[in-house]
């Protein structure tokens, strides 16, 4: 291109002009409106121009003028007229095209209008062109053969002054994600010979192996921020609920026997404990923190109302509150061989521990307070995701054993208590008794319960179809199968080996240096939902090599089929051993 000249109809003034790109044909603006009004009517101008005086084109001259520029405006190029218009203006808003377009469609049949926003953008600026050859590359197996894409890398590849950021987004482009994990010495240098931690560490390198080694290998940390968030509030239900407990225990009362007047009481003092004493006594920073601290205190009180009614419904009782255990304990739970020289210690701590005895049993139930809306998940504990009320009940089980060597210590059930405050619909009760038979419906534990008969009358001795304290359905004196979660003692014993087992497979790949990053996924849920290392870890579908672990959907009949074939043949191996 020799020339490039950019003007509008009135002012450009070129001959030989090769191609002309004429630009906004648009309705009021090609040809453009100019109003005809004024002071002087046609009978005047005839007079002045009579008299020699020289005035102002008319509107219908001006149009006639324009339409002269434009006939000699789009006959000068000698090669190619491209005429355009908008679709809409820069408001958002829609605009027809000029009269001019439909006198050239009338003038050429044959014309086609394009829309160019399905065509290939052209490039108006260098910015433009980055952007444009950086979208090539992402999707670069689709440009390979394009050629307009190939001679834009060519001209950035070639100037001195892009070559290396050229080099970098080549680079980035055509990264692919490998998985390399770090050295077995590397893992023994972070780790040692003992692996120390809580269930929730080897939860988190089921959930991903990358942000586990982050955190406890890496140890990062988010920045601490004086602010009230989820983990705190949790932290203050336990605090308020235990202190509770702790204080009936020492009146050697029971959370079923308080009035309401009772239970408020009991409940602000607590409440008003642990608020002052937790982070500085923040819940009083603010007046978003003391609204937290009343709904804390509202939702606790409801929580002591329908944990009593539970406990009076059965016949266990609270035997302790924060039970904590740990490797120390001597416990084959806590206590885990991966190889001749390593081990794995872990540490736990259960919210609350219930027993109930007779003559030969001591029945073992154990609740998780949770602050969220987890629920008990047979897949989440068979891919690893859900380990602590199953390593809690083989813990506490070894250790009831040894204060009760002469009984038959039974897991009773493993549960988990959702602290909330729910709503139900008044026009769904006839009385207003019923509506606390509904809110306590709504908190009912779930999570898993013995099989035996005898165990369900404990937990639950009122029970006639479903029950409103354990996820267990009744009809004729049997348990509902389909609207229970319910396990055979033989289960909870499959079920504790099982986790033993993948607890050991994840102590021994942790060791090895194992730390691909690759979240899993199940249904909707994935490890990075609530992931604080997204800005480490890199991870992302559309660069090539980053996958997620797709935990395929079970039934519990299948999980149960897997775990019990996975204990006979431990028991196979048990038994070749021996011979």
């Amino acid at each position: 291109v020799d020339r490039v000249v950019v003007g509008d109809i009135t002012r450009t003034r070129l001959d030989q002009i090769k191609v002309l790109f004429f630009l906004g044909v648009n309705e009021g603006v090609v040809p453009s409106r100019k109003d005809s009004g004024g002071i002087l009517t046609d009978m005047d101008r005839e007079f002045l121009k009579e008299m020699s005086i020289e005035l102002a084109p008319t509107s219908r001259e001006d149009s006639f003028r324009q339409r002269f520029y434009l006939y000699l405006m789009m006959t000068k190029p000698s090669r190619g007229l491209v005429v355009s218009y908008a679709a809409f203006t820069q408001a958002g808003k829609a605009q027809r095209p000029s009269s001019l377009m439909g006198e050239l469609s009338r003038m050429f049949p044959d014309l086609q209008v394009k829309d160019l926003a399905l065509e290939e953008k052209t490039i108006a600026s260098p910015a433009e062109a980055m952007d444009r050859l950086i979208e090539g590359l992402r999707d670069y197996e689709k440009n390979r053969g394009n050629g307009s894409f190939l001679e834009l890398y060519r001209h950035f590849a070639r100037e001195e002054a892009h070559i290396d950021q050229v080099e970098r987004i080549r680079q980035a482009a055509f990264y692919t994600y490998e998985e390399r994990g770090i050295s077995r010495a590397a893992a023994r240098a972070l780790y040692g010979k003992v692996l120390e931690g809580s269930v929730t560490r080897l939860e988190q390198y089921a959930s991903c192996a990358y942000a586990h080694f982050l955190s406890y290998g890496m140890e990062l940390m988010e920045r601490q921020e004086y602010q009230v968030g989820a983990v705190d509030m949790g932290n203050l239900f336990h605090g308020a609920i235990d202190l509770c407990f702790q204080q009936l225990k020492e009146q050697g009362r029971s959370a079923g026997d308080l009035s309401n007047e009772e239970r408020g009481q009991l409940v602000k003092a607590a409440v008003d404990q642990v608020t002052q004493e937790y982070g500085s006594a923040i819940l009083k920073s603010s007046a978003r923190n003391q609204y937290l601290a009343g709904r804390m205190e509202r939702m606790t009180e409801r929580t002591m109302w329908a944990l009593g009614e539970q406990l009076k419904k059965g016949d266990f009782y609270p035997a302790g509150f924060e039970v904590s255990f740990s490797a120390i304990d001597n416990l084959a739970a806590m206590k885990i061989r991966l190889s001749e020289e390593e081990e794995m210690h872990l540490r736990g701590r259960i919210d609350r521990l219930d027993l109930c005895e007779d003559e030969t049993h001591v029945y073992v139930k154990i609740i998780d307070y949770k602050s969220g809306s987890t629920r008990f998940d047979l897949a989440a504990i068979y891919y690893g995701l859900q380990l602590q009320l199953v390593v809690y009940m083989d813990a506490v089980t070894e250790l009831e054993k040894r204060r009760f060597p002469s009984k038959d210590v039974v897991p009773a059930g493993i549960f988990y208590y959702n602290i909330k405050d729910p709503v139900v619909d008044k026009e769904d009760v006839d009385v207003p008794e019923d509506i606390d038979a509904l809110i306590l419906e709504q908190l009912r534990m779930n999570g898993l319960v013995n099989s035996d008969l005898e165990v369900i009358s404990h937990l639950d001795r009122d029970i006639r179809s479903k029950s409103d304290v354990i996820p267990v359905a009744m009809k004729d004196g049997m348990i509902q199968e389909k609207y229970s979660s319910v396990a055979s003692g033989r289960h909870f014993e499959a079920l504790k080996q099982y986790v033993r087992g993948k607890m050991r497979q994840d102590g021994r790949e942790i060791l090895d240096g194992n730390v691909p990053v690759a979240p899993y996924k199940q249904g909707s849920r994935t490890a990075c939902d609530f992931c604080p290392y997204h800005g480490v870890c890199g991870f992302d579908l559309k660069v090539s090599g980053y996958r997620f672990r797709r935990f395929s959907p079970l039934k519990p009949e299948e999980i149960w089929e897997e775990i019990l074939e996975g204990e006979n043949e431990d028991e196979m191996d048990a038994k070749t051993a021996g011979s």
